[in-house]
């Protein structure tokens, strides 16, 4: 991408008191703000950030967004390191044409319940929960989610041979000589609690990034509905009905 690409933002020529400027405002596209060009060897994603607006990421009848799904399920992987950060372990995945995706491993089957007693923050996060959300957002119209879509790794050919020495470290082959590792994280990183494959065949979800914050500058705001992450104290909005 050029120099035009990390411009200030031109906003439209309306002003704040003409009918529809919000409107208006709320509508434009990165594309538009930035004044871009859509370059020939922009990559899927980078015309899909083209996209994105204030209130959505993508239009009702984006085609971009089928064509992405499709290239993040097929696309050759070249690298594989761990995502930094969080509590349970993700992988960053570096395609062939630069881009990446976000990559987290199915933990147990579709059809295992969580246990009653368990703490949600205690439990395995789910692979088809990414997947899912992504569907339900795009359904209900609100498209704020970025594209999400299911893929089947090789763990041999497609994580262990282009994996970092880090990670690297932490493969070995299980008493039922499926293969497995567990990464370095704050929960469920050690030997008991390993991602394995079957025997090295392994299903995940694949989760396209936003724009880079140098390309794309943005504030980060706390989820006014997070939960505590505790065993004892409730959120705000569990104790308060009229919370807003």
């Amino acid at each position: 991408l050029d120099d035009s690409y990390r411009s200030p933002p031109c906003w439209h020529h309306l002003s704040p008191s003409s009918s529809g400027w919000e409107d208006e405002q709320n509508k434009l596209t990165f594309k538009e703000v930035y004044h871009l060009e859509a370059k020939p060897n922009l990559t899927l994603l980078q015309q899909f950030h083209m996209g994105i607006a204030k209130r959505q990421m993508y239009s009702e009848d984006d085609p971009l967004v089928n064509l992405l799904l499709q290239d993040m399920a097929t696309r050759p992987i070249v690298h594989v390191t761990q995502k930094e950060g969080g509590t349970q372990i993700k992988l960053v995945i570096d395609y062939n044409n630069t881009e990446q995706a976000l990559f987290k491993p199915m933990r147990f089957p579709r059809d295992q319940q969580t246990l009653p007693n368990h703490f949600y923050f205690t439990d395995y996060e789910r692979h088809t929960a990414e997947i899912a959300a992504f569907h339900l957002d795009r359904l209900l119209g609100f498209r704020r989610a970025m594209p999400v879509t299911g893929r089947t790794l090789n763990m041999t050919t497609e994580i262990y041979e282009i994996a970092d020495g880090e990670l690297l470290k932490t493969f070995f082959i299980s008493p039922s000589n499926n293969m497995c590792f567990h990464g370095r994280c704050s929960y469920y990183c050690d030997t008991s609690h390993a991602v394995c494959g079957s025997p090295d065949t392994l299903e995940g979800s694949f989760a396209a990034f936003l724009p880079p914050k140098e390309v794309a500058p943005r504030k980060i705001w706390r989820h006014p509905w997070r939960r505590s992450y505790h065993k004892r104290r409730k959120a705000q909005w569990e104790q308060e009905s009229d919370y807003c």
